[in-house]
């Protein structure tokens, strides 16, 4: 392999594992809080790191992120605060209306029963399965964000180890056209309805707009 193939392979390896640590970071920030999560966003190092990988697999999203949502991100509530945060804007509809981070509220909401169907089929796929000790379903946001960091860590992984990431690349496309691209913009455009608190919504914003450039990539990864 001569030196501009093998600084192709390193920049697309480097490609896939930002990709994949925004995905895990989203998720992380729009799950169920607990203490660990909370003292990446208090003492800035989830902030950081998102903007570090940002950076790489996103650039044209790096300023935006820097000066108008970054800001936003640094929590300086307590822990025990944050967590009610998160209940009041996403579980409990009190004192007002929570916002729904599930898919089956925003898109299928006839037959929620064939999405998660359908969500357990791509999981399974790939040796995947929620949780049995949990009680979320296939179709939480947190759920969907950390399937596309496995898939973007095993195209790393294939990238690597020099074979083809043909296979994870188009299940990245496919789950993205079919789940949260669609969806991402419905549950954003919620919580800038019903969240006050500005953390979530930035982070919902960077969702959107992170899933939709994502997209954009991976289709022009696989085109002829």
């Amino acid at each position: 392999m001569n030196s501009i193939a093998e600084e192709a392979v390193v920049e697309g390896v480097a490609q896939s594992l930002s990709r994949s640590r925004v995905y895990a970071l989203l998720a992380i920030g729009l799950g169920f809080p607990d203490c660990e999560s909370h003292a990446g966003f208090s003492d800035g190092q989830s902030i950081t790191e998102l903007q570090q990988a940002l950076e790489i697999c996103a650039p044209n999203l790096g300023g935006e992120f820097r000066e108008q949502i970054a800001p936003r991100l640094r929590l300086t509530c307590s822990f025990e605060d944050f967590e009610a945060l998160f209940l009041s804007s996403f579980e409990t509809n009190m004192p007002a209306p929570s916002a729904a981070l599930y898919e089956g509220v925003h898109v299928h909401k006839d037959d929620r029963p064939a999405l998660i169907l359908e969500l357990k089929g791509f999981y399974r796929n790939f040796g995947l399965r929620m949780d049995a000790k949990g009680n979320e379903l296939e179709d939480t946001l947190t759920a969907e964000l950390e399937f596309m960091q496995f898939l973007a860590a095993k195209q790393a992984q294939a990238e690597m180890e020099g074979i083809s990431a043909n296979a994870y690349q188009r299940a990245q496309r496919d789950f993205l056209e079919r789940h949260l691209a669609v969806w991402a913009p419905l549950v954003r455009a919620e919580i800038n309805a019903k969240v006050t608190t500005q953390f979530f919504v930035a982070l919902a914003d960077l969702t959107e707009r992170f899933v939709a450039a994502d997209l954009e990539r991976v289709r022009l990864e696989l085109a002829p």
